[in-house]
């Protein structure tokens, strides 16, 4: 976005006072180009009575409009979007989610995301099944069907969904399996407890393996954890890790001092990989997929 928005509040609310279009409003109380405020609309930071619009439409009197001035941006065009297809079938995609992109629409910005580009890049039909942090690389399942994705979620709902991720920290977790609590909060970062409360989410995962990493990262020393993630809650992984004392490399939002930077390259998001994922199919097949890690690619 230019330079111009950054002097700006970073969300604008106005009520209108007259017949007009949305554009038209754009530029007049907002004080944006033509272009700047077209922008902004096709970005889907605009909302027009609290739904997000992603066309200029009338206004009259009395209608609400929320504006996004500064929104954030992700890196989508430097990705190949084909080519993070890991395996496609009739029915799903198998990706390889680059790290620094989120999976779906944010509030702000609805097309630099993982769904978005898909669609336009494969011009198929994409339905999420899963989600991964913005920050977060590695294989993620998306439905080709809305059938598949009920069916998918169904498979997660009973935890017959088998995720495997790992992680760099800068300390030794503990092998063996954790639970920790945490607080139902829409805010970031994420609280958790090692003792149960009244309405507070359970969080269960496995470290499997625990060992010396070998490559060469901005700490004394590094360690390449393997993880079997039971629940799915949002930052659950960083924030147990944390928890435990072991906060993933890059990871400043939950205690990280060390940065992202393997052999002297500085790598997007954080040093947490989905390395692998498996399910059960039709006719007693199961599908299982799995990639190494960025810092593991030799």
């Amino acid at each position: 976005m230019p330079e111009k928005y950054s002097s700006k509040g970073r969300i604008g609310h106005h009520i209108a006072k007259e017949d007009s279009t949305l554009l038209e409003c754009l530029i007049r109380h907002f004080d944006l180009s033509a272009e700047e405020a077209g922008r902004l609309i096709s970005f889907g930071a605009v909302y027009h009575n609290r739904q997000r619009v992603l066309s200029d439409t009338k206004l009259t009197p009395g209608q609400y409009v929320r504006v996004h001035l500064q929104p954030r941006r992700f890196p989508v065009e430097a990705v190949n979007w084909p080519a993070t297809v890991v395996h496609q079938h009739s029915d799903f995609l198998l990706v390889n989610k680059p790290a620094g992109i989120p999976v779906h629409a944010t509030l702000d910005n609805h097309v630099e995301n993982v769904l978005h580009q898909l669609r336009e890049a494969l011009r198929v039909a994409v339905y999420v099944t899963q989600r991964l942090d913005a920050e977060v690389g590695g294989l993620i399942v998306f439905a080709k069907t809305q059938a598949f994705q009920r069916e998918f979620n169904q498979l997660l709902v009973e935890r017959k969904v088998k995720k495997r991720y790992r992680a760099l920290t800068t300390s030794a977790p503990e092998p063996g399996r954790h639970i920790h609590y945490m607080e139902p909060s829409e805010r970031s970062p994420k609280t958790v407890s090692s003792e149960p409360h009244p309405n507070w989410q359970e969080c269960s995962l496995s470290v499997v393996k625990v060992e010396p990493a070998n490559i060469s990262v901005p700490a004394p020393q590094t360690f390449d954890v393997e993880i079997d993630l039971e629940t799915g809650r949002t930052h659950q992984i960083r924030t147990q890790l944390s928890a435990l004392g072991s906060p993933i490399v890059g990871d400043k939002m939950y205690g990280s001092r060390a940065g992202y930077v393997v052999t002297g390259q500085r790598l997007a998001g954080i040093a947490l990989f989905s390395t692998s994922t498996s399910w059960p199919g039709a006719h007693g097949k199961e599908w299982t997929f799995a990639l190494p890690p960025p810092w593991a690619i030799s």
